[in-house]
């Protein structure tokens, strides 16, 4: 069978490029042969990835924040994505700049200007080279739910820039459900805290940081202190977020479990006396799901060891989210964390990273 006798009939093709005028011309050239959508910010590709779920993503290399190598890193170390071939597309012709895309998991590599049946020979090869991995990806998400196969991909995405590859995310999501679980026994949240809230955070906890995908790697790996601009960077990655889960909304409007985890990816760095971001909420003004999640992820986080700090003990971490009930966090919440220590202790010792 020759490759132009291959059924593309159904594929789907998501196109990344930052140029409006490219995406239309991807659509005219390749829609009808393929199922074609496109994306313009790493925001939408991301909010495609998880709607669309692509067989094939052409993508250009000379991308606003994040390069194509580095989005390449990002898909290659995601479970959900890393078998997605990727075809760079772009007018960068430097050798050395070709190489470094290929050792990053391209599968090809097109040269602009490039002629669209020349293009569409180089899909139609790569599809049926890799139709086998399609249909074995499909047999691994049998009997899962939409939703569930939902949060899974963007919780694999999020922690493609996990603070450097450790279980951050993870413990994330026990902490979070240890806090809310604890604090729906008081008297103070048993109203406000069902057993489906307490599932929800303990899902949607690791999604806080999904927003840091646009954040060049450069920021994230730096040693010293951060400049003014670079922490702007690092605060959008709340705005970020939110506005990838609205685009997720626009494909997914029955997707009400969506909101849950929007609240915390838009609201976790929010401060109880106003000091916080993006918005500098107050009080109960933050929604109650980020109050605890901004209690777990501030706990983990000082007592990870990264590149610019030195990892704090258990003792030390704790006391100093004790030390700012009433200001940086919910002075009730802070009670309930002090209460349940051991059982804090317990998921820091059963869950710390190796080495």
């Amino acid at each position: 069978m020759s490759i132009l006798d291959f059924d593309t009939f159904g594929l789907r093709l998501l196109c990344i490029d930052d140029s409006k005028t490219q995406l239309l011309l991807y659509t005219s050239e390749l829609d009808g042969m393929f199922s074609v959508s496109t994306a313009s910010t790493y925001e939408e590709a991301i909010a495609q990835l998880t709607s669309s779920q692509p067989d094939l993503i052409l993508l250009d290399m000379n991308m606003p924040r994040v390069s194509g190598l580095e989005f390449l890193d990002i898909l290659s170390s995601t479970p959900h994505y890393a078998q997605i071939p990727v075809i760079i597309v772009s007018g960068e012709n430097d050798p050395a700049y070709v190489k470094e895309a290929f050792i990053r998991g391209a599968a090809d590599y097109v040269r602009k200007p490039y002629d669209s049946e020349e293009l569409i020979l180089r899909i139609t090869r790569i599809f049926r080279l890799v139709s086998g991995h399609r249909d074995a990806a499909e047999k691994r998400t049998a009997g899962k739910s939409a939703q569930i196969l939902l949060v899974e991909s963007l919780a694999d995405l999020a922690s493609a820039k996990d603070n450097e590859n450790t279980g951050h995310l993870q413990r994330i999501g026990l902490y979070s459900r240890e806090i809310a679980a604890a604090a729906a026994a008081s008297i103070r949240f048993r109203t406000d805290i069902s057993e489906e809230f307490v599932q929800k955070i303990a899902d949607m906890a690791a999604l806080h940081d999904i927003g840091k995908v646009n954040i060049p790697e450069y920021i994230l790996s730096k040693e010293g202190p951060l400049t003014d601009r670079e922490f702007d960077h690092i605060k959008r990655h709340t705005t970020d977020g939110a506005r990838t889960i609205d685009m997720i909304r626009l494909s997914f409007p029955d997707y009400a479990f969506l909101d849950f985890a929007r609240d915390i990816i838009l609201y976790h760095h929010e401060r109880w006396d106003g000091s916080g971001y993006p918005e500098g909420k107050t009080k109960q003004d933050i929604p109650l799901a980020s109050r605890i999640v901004a209690i777990a992820d501030a706990f983990d986080t000082m007592t990870l060891q990264r590149r610019y700090a030195e990892a704090k003990d258990f003792d030390t971490a704790f006391e100093e989210i004790l030390a700012a009930q009433g200001t940086v966090y919910d002075p009730d919440l802070v009670v309930v964390f002090r209460l349940i220590k051991n059982r804090i202790k317990d998921i820091y010792d059963k869950n710390r990273d190796q080495g």
